[in-house]
């Protein structure tokens, strides 16, 4: 089955394959059950499966497996899953354990199932993953069934705290430094250090902060050796497969220093994939669809495939029910997103594992979340072809989130998530089409407003880039950093700010209350405030309890706006009407929202989500619910015609729109 040109709706179907078969529940069923199985994957509408092999599975059962599919007519994207391995391996191999700064060393027994549950730099670890990948590519690349490949599965350095210190992990970052240092002399002057020979060399296990230190030096070596890892991977597949589009599966882009994933080689790889696991709940837009665009602007042409999607019940914001899967789904899309594989199908098996994100249930075909996924199947195929070759509007609001961003707040073990999506949903409620700039800030960019979210790990020249891009008419949000009172005043040097005393209530939320310019309430401050001895602009917004300033905009026309709480994440916490009223008083009148939305109570904007995708073939608006309630709402795109729209409790709904005609 050759891929097709719309887009790509599929399912995990795991069993037998993948991971640690001795489980019980992970045992394979056999040829009637997979048919069974896989002809009621195709009735729900899935166009593919996606499957993950393990060092354990049977080449011969995979085998049989594809000619099923070849012969019913689904594609499979063929996965691995060697990040488990089995507890034989690790007792015949007991240096093969992921070993953490601490000196844990995990798996830490039978039943600990976290991954990596062996060292990627384990010799034979290696061998047999490199075999098992060619082995797969030489049988099976020319299987028709086959439609494009996926090398690992949300790849990590492994469990515990900031691993991996085993012993071949060490080696090789000991051979890494003697490739790149001239002496042993040398790399001792460069940080303080007495090692007698490069063999020698202890990696650090104390944080440092320094962007030139010993311990970023190492964890960065630690990413770089997860990246090898992976498109080593991707190379033994394309030799077997030349034409082949290969990639693998990320989770979480803001934990380069911990996990080692490094979404900024995404450009790399043959398409943008990531795992997708929100729920349905109020911060979802926000949580799903920054990620969804950080991929986008990390892989500019790139196909974006979410291959491992939530399907049914989890651990929070879960999916019960099919209505909730029906807004997720349409969201996914919303953003032309060209691949969406919900996790998973399993009604043969039995034990703790299939009541965990499952499609349908065990020993049970027809259950509401399937039916319901049918329908949100069977609705978007009718405008597929739109999907797969459209783009969302040109955006206008920027997040300027650098890799040397992400760096620096992990080191300072600052909460760059919630501020990144905190900003990212503040501006979507707003109605706003939002991007990431995640490489050199350009100041002759076309955004009309750029977001810093941390600004203390941006250099002397991107500070520079940004003030250019203000001068020529452009505005910012510069956050400060919220992590000491020293790094705010480092920041205040370049933005003007005089920092006095940084306040970090011991809470899960607390703040203040806001004014706005005219001493009305403004909403929410929460989590940190910066009071000030002095600062440059005027305040356009103060402090309820004190009238310090609590956004001050600075700049000849008022183009910086810098706030002196966390802004981000106080809307991450709150989603506050509050808040969108500051930041929308502060922008232009002539930036109109490229959706706005009436007939519902503001209170409740930041539940409904509305996104416009373009395309030759047409113009689809996605409008996705969920609150609690039923709307009849007017949704006007910017340069379309206004169009009425029903709007169902915890739903979802897209329909076409055409621009609207102006008389000469």
């Amino acid at each position: 089955m050759a891929k097709q040109d719309g887009i790509l709706i599929g399912i995990h179907y795991e069993y037998p394959f993948g991971g640690m078969a001795t489980r019980p529940e992970w045992l394979p069923q056999g040829k009637d059950d997979w048919r069974r199985d896989l002809e009621m994957i195709k009735d729900t509408g899935f166009d593919s499966i996606r499957i993950r092999i393990g060092l354990d599975s049977s080449l011969d059962e995979v085998g049989q497996l594809l000619d099923i599919c070849q012969d019913i007519g689904l594609g499979v994207l063929f996965g691995f899953a060697t990040f488990y391995v089995r507890n034989q391996f690790i007792e015949k191999f007991p240096d093969a354990k992921v070993i953490d700064r601490q000196g844990i060393a995990y798996p830490l027994h039978e039943h600990d199932f976290r991954w990596q549950r062996a060292c990627i730099n384990h010799p034979e670890y290696r061998r047999q993953r490199d075999q098992l990948l060619a082995d797969c590519a030489a049988r099976f690349s020319s299987h028709p069934a086959v439609i494009d490949w996926d090398v690992h599965n949300e790849p990590s350095i492994g469990p515990g705290d900031h691993s991996c210190y085993n012993p071949h992990t060490v080696a090789r970052y000991q051979a890494d430094l003697a490739a790149r240092f001239s002496s042993i002399e040398q790399l001792n002057q460069r940080w303080d250090t007495s090692f007698k020979e490069f063999a020698a060399v202890e990696p650090p296990t104390e944080v440092d902060a320094g962007a030139d230190s010993f311990w970023r030096d190492w964890r960065e070596f630690i990413a770089r050796n997860l990246n090898e890892f992976l498109l080593d991977g991707i190379r033994i597949i394309k030799q077997y497969a030349p034409g082949a589009q290969v990639s693998f599966n990320y989770t979480n882009p803001y934990s380069i220093q911990h996990n080692g994933q490094d979404w900024w080689i995404l450009p790399q790889l043959d398409y943008a994939s990531s795992s997708h696991y929100w729920g349905s709940g109020p911060r979802t837009g926000a949580e799903a669809g920054s990620r969804i665009a950080l991929l986008k602007a990390l892989a500019p042409g790139a196909e974006i495939w979410l291959t491992e999607c939530q399907g049914g019940p989890f651990r929070s914001d879960i999916l019960w029910r099919g209505i909730n899967i029906e807004a997720e789904v349409n969201q996914v899309f919303s953003y032309a997103s060209h691949a969406h594989y919900f996790y998973r199908w399993d009604p043969l098996m039995a034990g703790p594992e299939p009541w965990i994100n499952h499609m349908v249930d065990a020993d049970e075909y027809d259950t509401e979340r399937r039916l319901a996924t049918k329908r949100v199947i069977a609705d978007l195929r009718r405008h597929e072809d739109l999907i797969a070759s459209g783009k969302t509007v040109p955006p206008r609001v920027g997040i300027y989130l650098t890799r040397d961003m992400i760096w620096a707040a992990n080191a300072r073990q600052a909460p760059i998530q919630e501020t990144v999506v905190g900003i990212y949903a503040l501006f979507m409620d707003l109605g706003y089409e939002v991007t990431f700039v995640p490489h050199t800030f350009s100041a002759d960019c076309d955004l009309a407003v750029v977001a810093v979210p941390f600004t203390l790990g941006i250099s002397e020249a991107e500070q520079q880039a940004l003030q250019s891009y203000l001068s020529q008419g452009g505005r910012v949000i510069a956050e400060l950093p919220m992590t000491n009172l020293k790094d705010c005043q480092d920041v205040g040097q370049w933005l003007g700010l005089e920092c006095q005393q940084w306040i970090h209530p011991i809470y899960f939320i607390a703040g203040w209350s806001l004014n706005d310019a005219e001493g009305r309430f403004g909403g929410f401050a929460f989590h940190d405030q910066v009071l000030l001895d002095g600062f440059q602009g005027k305040p356009v917004a103060t402090y309820r309890d004190s009238g310090a300033p609590a956004l001050i905009s600075a700049g000849t026309e008022g183009q910086l706006l810098i706030p002196t709480f966390a802004l981000g994440r106080s809307y991450f916490s709150s989603l506050h009407r509050g808040a969108r009223r500051l930041i929308q008083a502060w922008l232009p009148d002539t930036m109109e929202p490229d959706i706005a939305i009436q007939g519902m109570p503001e209170e409740y904007r930041s539940l409904v989500e509305a996104r416009l995708v373009e395309s030759e073939k047409g113009n689809l608006l996605f409008v996705i619910n969920r609150s609690g309630y039923d709307w009849e709402i007017e949704v006007t795109p910017r340069g379309y015609q206004q169009v009425k729209v029903q709007l169902p409790t915890h739903g979802a709904t897209h329909q076409l729109v055409r621009k609207v005609r102006y008389e000469k």
